[in-house]
């Protein structure tokens, strides 16, 4: 429930325009690596952990997640291809041997070719998406958050603004 109360309260901010655009371009480069990654390891789970510890903005990682989980089995085929190329790696397979047997480590199903692939592509993928996101919440986000402000949803959710309220 306080997962729930932490997401609330982190749409507010977003809305309230409190949230920097490092903040939210974080939520969405790890909203998207969780997206991409089968939801039957524990990789997806120990990202969401480290993304509620940061300053991340919890609105976007969300919607994120949400958005990439549905394009994420579209790219299974791409990432078997990337988790076999990875896992068969001749100067690596020992290690992943190793790893195998690490109680907590064989939990991630890093042995699975499509989670692999997927957490490899994943982590390429989110310096470029973070730096991309922040440029344009920097760019556009004033814009896109005047004409939100303005709507009857917005002052729904965060109230009216002070200005309006009844002067004593």
């Amino acid at each position: 429930m306080k997962f729930l109360t932490s997401i609330w309260t982190s749409f507010k901010s977003t809305v309230r325009g409190f949230d920097s655009p490092k903040q939210l371009a974080l939520g969405v480069a790890l909203g998207m690596v969780i997206g991409l990654i089968p939801k039957d390891s524990l990789i997806p789970y120990a990202i969401i952990l480290i993304a509620i510890l940061t300053t991340a903005n919890l609105l976007s990682l969300v919607v994120t997640t949400i958005l990439c989980s549905w394009v994420g089995p579209l790219l299974d085929p791409f990432t078997h291809q990337i988790g076999i190329w990875v896992l068969t790696f001749d100067p690596l397979e020992s290690t992943w041997a190793q790893l195998y047997h690490v109680p907590l480590v064989a939990w991630t199903r890093f042995e699975n070719t499509v989670v692999m692939g997927s957490v490899c592509l994943g982590t390429a993928l989110s310096i470029p998406v973070y730096f991309s996101s922040r440029y344009c919440f920097e760019k556009f986000g004033s814009s896109i958050y005047e004409l939100f402000c303005q709507s009857r949803f917005a002052r729904w959710i965060v109230g009216e603004p002070a200005t309006q309220l009844q002067k004593s």
